[in-house]
């Protein structure tokens, strides 16, 4: 009895740390805080220190990609002069490198933030989160490219565009973000790697701004890009996921996991019960739709914060919401609705306010419990984009990837265990 009574006592405490998890996931109100630059958000960025995706990693270990960012960082920094400086600095070990999450922040693909990088900001009422403003799929800085062009958007970016774009923000009404993504759901998107719908109506949201803008020229500049880039729209649902997920963390026991995210070499996860402990194995390569011209063998393995999308009820959680996604990261409808309800089976709950039309306007699964990984042997499905394994040869295409299942049955083996926050 006493046995029968002790592990009903530990039974019922991790299903009330589960729930409080879940509650904070499926309630935390999360607004549109800002557009600034990086270095008005942390101080963990400044003169060659620089922040990164994924878990942590050694400036040896960095893989092309992640070089490539560093090298288009440095000379939008004006760091380095030219390409061959960056990389002396690289090489010399004259640089540091941190987590985009140990900032409060996000990068998608390599992540590299600096400290004049243009960022989203979003707010809920105990954190303030960020992620760098999309730049296109055609040439970006987060996909290793550090060419004149490339550079000089990314400056236009930093400059007019956080400019118009933060005027927007302060003088409408506050942006409810979690709306936003709620919303773009019901339109036609899954908010991670489709945002079609969801930067139409940020758009939308802002032209009354841009119509009023006293800087003219540059506001209509700003309405332009944003409408030829779907992805517009990533940094504001990804920051506004990790405020969501941040809300679900540092619950003692609780088995949700509160960060998935990859550096190129290692895919690492956080769970709310053992606070910033890192659980990692190495980074997949998935199944891959590549660009034509694009061989296998040139992909960098997974990288990015973006998968956050994901740890918060959407993105691939939430495909049957978008079946023309499928056109960009390979699969069939079936199999977006085959890998949701596989989902449903290792989350703790179903979401209340991200709801899939098609599905009768049933929730998303969110919670990712990674004791029912364990039991099941089912490891969570991401979509993300792929980039060319050198530097400065950039994307190369897109995919659906089953991200490795180690992490999550050791984090629950050491939830098993005992394991408290860190």
């Amino acid at each position: 009895m006493p046995v029968t009574a002790e592990a009903s006592r530990v039974g019922a405490q991790a299903q009330g740390a589960t729930e409080s998890s879940l509650k904070a996931l499926d309630s935390t109100g999360v607004r549109l805080e800002r557009v600034c630059v990086a270095r008005e958000m942390t101080s963990k960025v400044g003169p060659r220190s620089f922040l990164h995706a994924g878990p942590p990693i050694s400036l040896a270990d960095i893989p092309g990609p992640m070089r490539g960012a560093i090298i288009g960082g440095l000379l939008f920094e004006g760091e380095a002069r030219d390409v061959a400086e960056a990389e002396a600095i690289i090489d010399s070990g004259e640089i540091e490198i941190s987590p985009c999450h140990d900032a409060g922040g996000l990068g998608a693909m390599a992540g590299i933030i600096t400290p004049n990088m243009p960022v989203a900001v979003a707010r809920s009422d105990s954190h303030t989160t960020f992620a760098p403003l999309n730049e296109g799929t055609d040439g970006a800085v987060r996909y290793g490219s550090y060419d004149d062009r490339t550079l000089a958007r990314l400056r236009w970016m930093a400059s007019d565009m956080v400019a118009v774009l933060d005027e927007a923000v302060q003088a409408g009404e506050p942006l409810d973000l979690v709306d936003l993504i709620a919303e773009g759901l019901r339109r036609g998107d899954e908010c991670h790697n489709r945002l079609v719908a969801t930067t139409a109506n940020l758009i939308v949201r802002f032209a009354p701004s841009f119509i009023r803008s006293k800087r003219g020229e540059a506001a209509e500049k700003v309405a332009a890009f944003m409408s030829g880039n779907g992805h517009f729209a990533l940094p504001f649902a990804i920051a506004m996921a990790k405020a969501l997920t941040l809300s679900a963390a540092n619950v003692a026991g609780s088995p949700v996991v509160t960060a998935m995210s990859a550096n190129g070499r290692e895919f690492g996860i956080r769970v709310s019960g053992t606070g910033d402990r890192w659980f990692v194995a190495p980074s997949p390569v998935g199944e891959p739709k590549l660009v034509p011209g694009a061989r296998i063998e040139d992909i960098t393995p997974t990288m990015g914060d973006s998968m956050i999308s994901e740890t918060a009820g959407f993105g691939a959680f939430a495909m049957t919401a978008a079946p023309a996604i499928m056109s960009f990261v390979g699969g069939t409808a079936a199999q977006a609705k085959a890998f949701v309800d596989e989902m449903r089976g290792i989350c703790a709950g179903t979401s209340s306010r991200f709801l899939i039309p098609v599905e009768e306007h049933r929730g998303t699964p969110i919670g990712i419990d990674v004791h029912r990984v364990r039991a099941t042997g089912i490891a969570p499905v991401i979509n993300n984009g792929m980039a060319h394994r050198l530097p400065g040869h950039g994307r190369i295409g897109a995919g659906i990837t089953r991200v490795p299942i180690e992490p999550f049955i050791a984090a629950s083996e050491a939830l098993a265990a005992g394991a408290r926050l860190q």
